[in-house]
Formats: C-alpha cells, structure tokens, sequence
C-alpha cells in the first residue's frame, strides 16, 4: 500500500499535463533491477535508463510474473519499443509522442507477440467524419488490439468515443473514458459499448443522478465494461453500500477514514476490491 501511494503521488508530476510521470527516484541500472523485485507494476519512462538496462528490467520482470510499464516519452525508436514489448513491457503512449500510425501498428503488434499491452491516450480532436485520419488511426488501432484511453468529450464526440469502444471490445481490447463533468444523457451510449468509466462522486447531486449512474453500472457490466468511482465528495452511505453490491469499483483518492467514521468499512470493503490494471492509465486516477 505504501508503494502503491507513493506511485499515485508520483502520477501527479509531470513534464506535460501529466502523461509522462517524473522519475520516482534517481535510481542506477542495478537499483532498478531490484526494484522490478519490490514493485509491480512498475512505471518507469524510456528515458530513464539505457536501452540494456530497460531491457534486462522488463525480461526479469518476466521471469518473475510482474509487470512493467514502460512510458512512450518518443525518446526510444520504433524498433526499441518493439523489442521491449515483445519482452514483456506494457507500453503506455499517447498522441503527445506524435508517432506514426504504422508505427504504433507495429507496436502493437510486438505486444501481442509479448501478450503485452499498448494503451494509447489519445487528446487532439475527435471528428464525427469516418474519412479524417485521427478517426481512421483510432479505429485502425482499436481494431488491432490496443486499449484506448479518452477524456472529457463533448457531447457530439461521445458517438464516436462508443464506435471505438465496440471496436475495441470486438478485438478483446477495452477503451477507458475518464469524465469529470456531470451526468449527462451522451454517457448512456458509451456504456452501452462497454467502456470502463471513471466518474467523479462530484457529478451527482442528488437521487436521481445516484439512481443514473446505478443504470450506467448495469449498462456497462452487461457489454464487459464497469465503473470507477472516485469520492471526491461524500455521497449517501446507503448509495455507496448499493453501488459497492454491483460490483463496481469505489477509490477514495484524498484521505483514510478513522475507524469511527461510517465510511471506514465502506473503504475497507473497496479496498479489497482488485481493479484490473488494463482499466486505468499507468495509475487509477481521473485522467483529464
């Protein structure tokens, strides 16, 4: 839990917006071997060390069955990438790194040779036209097996966020939507194609966003998706309780409950819950 924290704390620095986390610790080649050991997954960007470093990291973790994940800054070519994700390494990019489509293409494909992962966070423009290269890209990449990551869409781009997620979900992929706005009716079809959702508690005000959201729970569960909570505000304790009984998942991201306090077995009942590690961005937090 402690390392588990200082992860997320690290989540919070970044060198843009926050896809390309700082450095944990100026660590050597050989600390870093050993930290495969301590940390899984570990998060480690592809300008931190030398190539061959970064390369007996990811195959020891291998060997020991954890996982290693390695942040696409575009300082390694293609090809190094590929060699890490076909060792194993879980590849986290972004259109910030301004790769080519083929090149993510081939990506992907080495992790699939690697049964990794390439996540792809993707923030520029999403155009209702099929014909614009952004939408051709992301559904080439979904359709290969990448998962997708978007956040805060408009109301007119959530047709399209629900079409990549069904193209996702075809190929065993999942796309992530992170919305931190209220409830709005534009959700209803994105659960419905079986995204994982991650909410803010800010967004309901009241009984009726609470008995929304319990149907967008229901929406998503039944095409393979769920929901992600994050209680940034404090809600009914019975919604919670039932929101909890779905199955979904609820992250209390600022503070440890006391003992006496009514949410304490609330937040111990979340925190034996395993959120799988497909369904966030390098850390489970409200992306935005």
């Amino acid at each position: 839990m402690a390392e588990e924290t200082k992860n997320m704390s690290h989540a919070s620095k970044s060198q843009t917006e926050a896809l390309f986390p700082q450095s944990p610790e100026n660590l050597t080649g050989f600390e870093l071997l050993n930290r495969v050991e301590e940390v899984s997954p570990l998060v480690v960007r592809d300008d931190q060390y030398e190539f061959s470093w970064l390369e007996e990291a990811v195959k020891k973790a291998r060997r020991l069955g954890t996982r290693f994940s390695l942040v696409d800054t575009g300082f390694l070519s293609q090809e190094k990438i590929e060699w890490l994700a076909e060792a194993g390494a879980d590849v986290y990019s972004s259109d910030e790194v301004n790769r080519e489509l083929l090149q993510l293409e081939f990506i992907q494909l080495a992790c699939r040779r690697g049964k990794s992962i390439l996540a792809y966070f993707y923030r520029g423009d999403l155009v209702s036209n099929s014909e614009s290269s952004a939408t051709q890209n992301l559904n080439s990449l979904a359709a290969q097996g990448a998962f997708l990551h978007l956040a805060d869409r408009s109301p007119e781009e959530m047709e399209m966020v629900a079409q990549l997620a069904l193209a996702c979900r075809r190929a065993g992929s999942w796309l992530v939507y992170y919305h931190r706005g209220a409830l709005e009716n534009s959700l209803v079809s994105v659960a419905e194609a079986g995204v994982w959702l991650h909410l803010s508690s800010r967004a309901i005000e009241d009984e009726t966003g609470e008995k929304f959201l319990l149907e967008l729970v229901n929406l998503t569960q039944k095409r393979g998706g769920n929901v992600v909570l994050y209680l940034d505000k404090e809600l009914s304790i019975i919604f919670l309780d039932d929101f909890l009984r779905t199955k979904a998942f609820l992250i209390f991201p600022h503070q440890i409950y006391d003992y006496r306090s009514p949410y304490r077995p609330l937040q111990d009942k979340a925190g034996r819950q395993k959120l799988d590690w497909r369904a966030y961005y390098l850390y489970p937090r409200l992306w935005k």
